[in-house]
């Protein structure tokens, strides 16, 4: 099964509004953004890469163009990686929602219980986390195992071996709130802790899926990689 490197897009100056972007359009990537992608593509310079995939939204495929800048790989967009429809709410001041006596319970529920978070007119926050885990679930099955190069035969007999074989590795660029609910159920949390990872921008969660032929159990291992130098 693959490795997926779930990359949070580079920063922007919407972030730094307070305000909710969920799939505001025409958010791009501010000069820091653009040098934290910069970076990112340096960071995988020498990872092999199988396929890269982008939310639709901007500031996560102009991340995506980075890293597929100096590679032969299309960058494909799927719709089902976007971040959050905030629906009626996209736009608006999270201090307006937390202080304000219309919005302050709503916010609160999405703090505390997020399973129980239903933006108005926009999409539930657990109803993401099914959303994106069912698409992560089906890029894995559509990048099965390769076959590994063949090794110089070693010297003697030997025992006639399985056909070797590699996992493909695949960039996924999204969101912050789309990669904390993946890494959630991946690591069996319950959903309404998911709030407490942090994922920073241009950041790269690495999760190994796999399969022990012994047990016959699926595993996961989960390692995070941030190493974008701070802005000077």
């Amino acid at each position: 099964m693959p490795v997926l490197l779930l990359i949070r897009h580079a920063t922007n100056d919407f972030v730094k509004t307070g305000r909710l972007p969920g799939r505001t359009p025409n958010i791009h990537l501010n000069e820091e953004g653009r040098r934290q992608a910069k970076a990112l593509a340096q960071l995988l310079r020498d990872q092999p890469l199988d396929a890269i995939y982008s939310s639709p939204l901007e500031r996560a495929i102009e991340t995506a163009w980075c890293i597929a800048a100096d590679r032969s790989l299309p960058v494909h967009i799927c719709p089902d990686l976007a971040d959050v429809d905030n629906g009626d709410y996209t736009g608006m001041e999270i201090k307006r929602l937390s202080e304000d006596e219309a919005t302050r319970d709503f916010w609160r529920t999405v703090v505390e219980t997020p399973s129980q978070a239903r933006f108005p007119n926009g999409e539930g926050l657990f109803d993401m986390q099914q959303r994106v885990v069912k698409a992560l679930e089906a890029l894995a099955a559509a990048h099965p195992d390769l076959e590994a190069p063949a090794q110089a035969e070693r010297a003697g007999p030997s025992a006639e071996d399985k056909p070797r074989r590699r996992p493909q590795t695949i960039a996924i660029v999204a969101h912050a709130d789309v990669i904390k609910a993946a890494l959630a159920h991946y690591l069996g949390m319950p959903f309404d802790n998911f709030q407490r990872l942090s994922i920073a921008p241009a950041s790269i969660s690495a999760v190994a899926l796999g399969h022990d032929d012994k047990t016959g159990r699926r595993y996961t291992v989960v390692h995070y990689v941030n190493r974008i130098p701070p802005a000077q």
